[in-house]
């Protein structure tokens, strides 16, 4: 496939000097167009600028399924998922034991993604949070990058403190008669060396009014000398040395707190102690750099709001996650601008998760949810428009720092998302129709070896393996028992649904997912895809159907104009115009047109 084969394609004879691309996840095209007309995006460097002034698309239709490792990959090959074989966010690879799969974000692409292409043509390309370039392969690297990190070293947690526990300090100077209170707070490390940190949290009265209030904490690592200070709804950060698992050597590590509650009266407090996490990137002299020049990675938003949804005494509040996106926006502009003014690359690709992770928590738009109320849906409509306007300022951070005569710039998304009220748990499904075996040895249930099928999940996309015999080692199936087993799998599922509604939409096999661009042997035998309002599940216990604890998914199939994302670009001699739909497949070879190299398959 050749760019020239493409719709809406760039004019003839740009070429920048540099191009940055820059995917926020799951904002969908509709979405990023209502928010230019209703004026939630209103810098003129932002959305409104690129779309008066550049290149857009009323929406960038993905492929089949829309997940994001997928879509990633997608973006930068031109390819679907049958000449990736990216075909999921997990999935199986033929040849392995059927207890085994892979990742997506961590998988190599059989088709040449724009970082190796770049290169290969002399170019120089950076990688920052990019899916699929995950650095741990010469063909998942560009000639830098940082990449998505690990779990956090130690989990957020919330603590209420109380004053019968309380020591005191005389470090810290409290005000109008009322002595500081302080608590020892230990973060637990794990295998971490050091295996902890000790923090001190001092609650303190910090206005001489004459009115004994508690109203300020002070925070500080018991081995260090200057306090940090926030009020109530405030935020602070505590960063530490430590060398987590997997590390070398020590590396900086932070994490963010805020001050969710203070009783002015009687001094108890509600302290939110957000995970502690490191910056990852290659090689070890950029990691070096970037980690001096914009800190530790402050981590995503925490979903522990999936709890406040449910109780206002559990988790954190809706403002406090919408704090956290924001937070890691900003963070990622920083990354991107430093890249831009310190170092030299050609082709730079960024990635955002905040609405990603703030969709699948707050979605709360259907009836059938189980969190939802008119109010929380209200609530979580505003704190999508927060998001939308902090979006809109990346898109403005990024392009005040390029040259519109010779830089491009490219905002993508991979797909939208839809609410879902149901949780498909694939598996049970499977094993109430006899199709699954598991193992317990006294703990969770584990699958078993000789497990006739198994369902790999993503989304709203379930991939259905059989075990099979001289496919599989040790696979059970018999080769003339194959149409059997597919068609009692796919009875079991076609005969799911829940309030009325059917779970699934569609139920392909594995030659049949040709019609969705899905037919590699990287695919399940059968492939299904749920409706809208449903999402799946991989769990090996619990029923075959439950209400959702979340509400926003994707992995539909890519008909459904929700799950479209978005494109747009501008600057080094592009025109404005504004085209009708377009393919995923077309940005990787736009984009490598811009750079002065062709893409053909």
């Amino acid at each position: 496939m050749a760019f020239a084969c493409q719709s809406g394609g760039p004019p003839e004879g740009i070429r920048a000097e540099r191009v940055v691309m820059v995917s926020y996840d799951s904002v969908g095209a509709d979405v990023a167009w209502q928010w230019i007309e209703d004026g939630t995006a209103s810098s003129p460097d932002g959305f409104r600028g690129l779309a008066e002034n550049g290149l857009s698309a009323e929406r960038l239709r993905p492929v089949d399924p829309t997940l994001t490792a997928v879509q990633h990959i997608s973006l930068v090959t031109g390819r679907e998922a049958s000449g990736t074989g990216v075909v999921s966010n997990s999935f199986r690879v033929p040849e392995t034991p059927i207890t085994e799969w892979v990742s997506g974000f961590s998988a190599s692409s059989q088709a040449k993604p724009l970082w190796v292409a770049a290169r290969e043509h002399g170019l120089k390309v950076a990688t920052l949070m990019w899916p699929g370039a995950d650095g741990q392969a010469p063909d998942r690297m560009g000639d830098f990058g940082a990449t998505w990190p690990g779990p956090a070293v130690s989990p957020s947690e919330i603590f209420d403190f109380s004053p019968e526990t309380a020591e005191t300090t005389g470090e810290v100077p409290s005000n109008d008669g009322l002595a500081p209170l302080m608590w020892r707070l230990t973060i637990d490390l794990g295998t971490s060396s050091p295996a902890e940190v000790e923090t001190l949290v001092a609650l303190v009265d910090a206005n001489p009014n004459g009115t004994p209030r508690y109203d300020t904490v002070a925070v500080r690592l018991s081995d260090a000398i200057d306090w940090s200070y926030a009020g109530e709804m405030e935020w602070l950060e505590i960063s530490f040395d430590a060398q987590g698992p997997g590390d070398t050597r020590p590396r900086r590590y932070g994490a963010w707190c805020k001050v969710l509650y203070i009783d002015r009266m009687t001094g108890d407090l509600r302290f939110y102690r957000g995970g502690a996490n490191r910056l990852t990137a290659y090689p070890a002299s950029f990691e070096d750099r970037l980690a001096e020049a914009i800190g530790a990675w402050p981590g995503e938003a925490d979903r522990k709001v999936l709890d406040w949804w449910l109780d206002l005494d559990e988790g954190i509040d809706l403002d406090t996650f919408v704090e956290q996106g924001r937070r890691l926006d900003r963070y990622l502009d920083r990354m991107a601008t430093w890249v831009l003014t310190e170092e030299e690359a050609d082709l730079v690709l960024v990635y955002h998760s905040a609405v990603d992770v703030y969709l699948h928590s707050a979605l709360v738009t259907d009836e059938l949810q189980w969190a939802f109320s008119p109010g929380r849906a209200i609530a979580g409509r505003e704190g999508l428009k927060r998001l939308g306007r902090s979006v809109d300022e990346s898109i403005a951070s990024m392009w005040r720092y390029l040259d519109p005569a010779r830089d491009a710039l490219v905002v993508v998304s991979d797909h939208g998302q839809l609410p879902i009220f149901e949780v498909v748990n694939a598996n049970r499904v499977l094993a109430g129709a006899g199709l699954l075996k598991t193992t317990d040895g006294g703990g969770p249930a584990r699958l078993a070896s000789d497990t006739p099928m198994v369902a790999v999940t993503s989304g709203a996309t379930i991939h259905l393996y059989l075990n099979l015999e001289g496919r599989e080692p040790g696979g059970v199936v018999p080769k003339n028992e194959v149409v059997e087993y597919l068609q009692r799998a796919a009875r079991a599922f076609a005969d799911l649904e829940a309030e009325g509604r059917p779970a699934v939409e569609k139920i392909f096999t594995r030659e049949e997912a040709a019609a969705v661009g899905l037919n590699h042997q990287n695919s399940g035998d059968l492939v299904i895809f749920l409706a809208p309002g449903f999402a799946a599940s991989g769990a090996l216990d619990g029923p075959a159907l439950e209400p959702s604890r979340y509400y926003g998914q994707h992995g539909f199939l890519a008909a459904h104009d929700e799950m479209c994302g978005m494109l747009f670009a501008r600057g080094a001699g592009i025109k404005r115009k504004r085209m009708g739909e377009v393919q995923t497949p077309v940005v990787a070879p736009m984009v490598a047109r811009w750079l002065g190299f062709e893409v053909s398959w």
